[in-house]
């Protein structure tokens, strides 16, 4: 993709500028959907650089691949495309591009039919369940800095690169529509909820292209790189020296945590498989990597559902005797982890159905006012392909304010649902008083399932709520 002649003089300046870039070297080994999304959006690039050239069925299936490809690594990818047809609308009049978008399509098709097939899990997460936060300064302010920090100590070189570099063609104007087309994008996005530095890494593809070319265009600041490139690999292979081992780091490390809570709990909790509460999916992980130990994570709308919900993660853990472990007290304290207490509610013969479907079915906006009593129709549908009864299950409301963020549980009164069958729908009707709340125009109410006294799940549907003075 770097169009210069003499650049198989510079391989070693090349090496250089990515293993000292520091995202780049930290998805060297840290494996997030990042990965795979750099992987294709740097296919992506080549194939459209040499569509621009050739409009071959090779290279238009081939950026079709990428395309599909970026997708499936991060929904991400849909703003690559995006940005780069921005660069270029006449890509809309050519028929290979077409057929390229169409393949790239084909591809996805799968991902789309398992999306319908679980109810458009993800696309109802990012917009609709996703919480946002009311606005800080800080927000913009931090994703100003995780534009220096995916970058490093160099980036005053890289940055000036690029800005310094000019376009030649198409490909030239892609890439920097990538880079400006992002920050800005994300900048936007601050103003809703804090950002991440790895939402902008696919920028850094672009701005290595460009500082490489400049760099053996300009000696004079190639020998500066080379010294503050250098300067940051050598911090970069102390702080991977330093992950791995906590025996020599001089400060302690989020990596070196799981060898102290870890071998704790495990401890304290023998072989049992462990159920672990609100928003602790990455310890379910990480606790199930060290030992071996089945684990499942239960989501509660305290918190945001993850994998554990898709998965058969749940079925694998049914009428086993577990420890159900949560940073909220549900028992006794079993260990301290960082500055969190954990801890510990023993449960035999564990059995929950986190996948039945909830649905209230009145229509919207459900009318609320304070001491009202409010009875309401639900429809609850079994999904499973076995009988299921309510024994270890309480149905509980729900009432939540997005801005700012604020929760509250409702004890409901509801006719006894009985036992259904595989498919089965029953309709009960659910009685409670509208409890005092900080009511706004963002108020939702909500059913949830709550097992063992453990906390709502997500297993009902959200409706509006207005409130009548």
């Amino acid at each position: 993709m770097i169009d210069v002649k003499t650049k198989n003089n510079y391989i070693w300046l090349f090496f250089l500028l990515v293993i000292a870039t520091a995202m780049i070297n930290v998805y060297g080994f840290i494996t997030t959907p990042d990965t795979p999304l750099l992987l294709f959006v740097s296919l992506f690039l080549f194939f459209y650089q040499r569509f621009l050239k050739n409009e071959s069925i090779g290279n238009s299936l081939g950026l079709g691949l990428a395309m599909a490809g970026m997708l499936y690594s991060k929904y991400h990818g849909i703003l690559v495309i995006f940005f780069v047809l921005l660069s270029n609308l006449n890509l809309l009049r050519r028929k290979r591009f077409w057929m390229a978008s169409l393949f790239g399509f084909f591809l996805f098709v799968p991902h789309l039919i398992w999306q319908y097939q679980h109810d458009f899990p993800t696309f109802r997460y990012h917009l609709f369940e996703r919480n946002s936060s009311a606005y800080k300064f800080e927000y913009t302010l931090m994703h100003f800095v995780n534009q220096v920090a995916i970058v490093g100590i160099t980036f005053p070189l890289i940055y000036n690169a690029f800005f310094k570099e000019k376009i030649r063609n198409s490909f030239d104007k892609a890439l920097k529509y990538l880079v400006y087309g992002f920050i800005i994008f994300f900048f936007f996005g601050s103003f809703k909820s804090p950002t991440q530095a790895q939402w902008t890494v696919v920028i850094l593809i672009p701005l290595l292209i460009f500082a490489f070319r400049y760099f053996i265009q300009h000696q004079n600041k190639q020998k500066i790189f080379i010294w503050v490139g250098l300067t940051q690999l050598l911090i970069i292979f102390a702080a991977r020296v330093f992950l791995a081992r906590a025996d020599i780091s001089p400060v302690f490390l989020e990596t070196h945590k799981p060898g102290i809570w870890v071998k704790q709990l495990r401890a304290k909790t023998g072989s049992k498989p462990i159920v672990f509460m609100n928003h602790a999916y990455q310890d379910a992980s990480i606790y199930r990597f060290y030992t071996g130990i089945q684990t499942h994570a239960f989501s509660t709308l305290y918190n945001r559902k993850s994998q554990y919900d898709l998965g058969d993660f749940e079925e694998k853990m049914q009428n086993k005797n577990v420890v159900a472990v949560s940073s909220t007290p549900i028992g006794e304290m079993v260990i301290v982890k960082g500055d969190k207490k954990l801890y510990r509610k023993d449960i035999e013969k564990y059995t929950t159905f986190q996948k039945l479907k909830l649905t209230l079915t009145q229509h919207e906006p459900v009318v609320f006012k304070n001491g009202k009593t409010i009875t309401l129709k639900l429809k609850i549908l079994n999904t499973y392909k076995k009988n299921v009864n309510f024994d270890q299950a309480t149905i509980t409301g729900f009432l939540q304010n997005k801005k700012p963020l604020k929760n509250k549980e409702i004890k409901l009164t509801y006719t006894k649902a009985g036992v259904l069958k595989p498919g089965e729908t029953r309709e009960v009707s659910i009685r409670f008083k509208a409890p005092e709340f900080d009511y706004n125009s963002g108020t939702t109410f909500r059913t949830g399932l709550k097992f063992y006294g453990l906390g709502p799940g997500y297993q009902g549907n959200s409706v509006k709520v207005s409130v009548e003075k």
